[in-house]
């Protein structure tokens, strides 16, 4: 068996990730896009990285902002995951009670977290680019489980 992009995308389906929305608002246009790849990168500064495909819309909204933020959806907000990930709505917050972040992203209401960063530095990784951004505010208000994605499918955490 070679291993080819339909094996890569096997095997990282096995790594189980949380589920968030990444929010921007490039001058008066909100955006967001549903992500499992943020990570923490630094605590000394407070930094956070996200990796966007270069050929989604978000990419040139998140550039154009410079900054960004990372909600963590609790397993009550799977629908709006999926809203974020696969709808066509031309306006994904409509009906949403948004609040906003001191960048001015969006913050997603029911979140069980949220990163309100500034972009600090990007780095070319093939067909994405990875935005490293210092975190200027943020909040953890944690009620409920946390929205995890795993083989392809959306699900919570069961301890063992």
């Amino acid at each position: 068996m070679s291993f080819d992009q339909d094996v890569f995308k096997a095997a990282m389906g096995q790594l189980a990730a949380g589920v968030t929305v990444v929010t921007t608002r490039a001058g008066e246009t909100d955006a967001g896009f549903t992500a499992t790849s943020p990570t923490s990168l630094s605590m000394e500064p407070m930094l956070m990285l996200i990796c966007i495909d270069k050929g989604i819309r978000s990419h040139a909204q998140v550039t154009e902002a410079g900054s960004f933020a990372v909600n963590i959806l609790a397993t009550a907000q799977k629908e709006l995951g999926e809203r974020f990930a696969f709808s066509k709505m031309p306006d994904r917050f409509e009906g949403l009670e948004i609040t906003r972040g001191t960048t001015g992203s969006p913050i997603l209401p029911g979140n069980l977290a949220w990163c309100d960063c500034k972009v600090v530095n990007t780095v070319d990784a093939g067909d994405h680019t990875i935005f490293i951004g210092e975190v200027v505010d943020g909040g953890a208000p944690g009620e409920g489980e946390a929205l995890l994605y795993y083989n392809r499918a959306w699900g919570k955490f069961e301890k063992v």
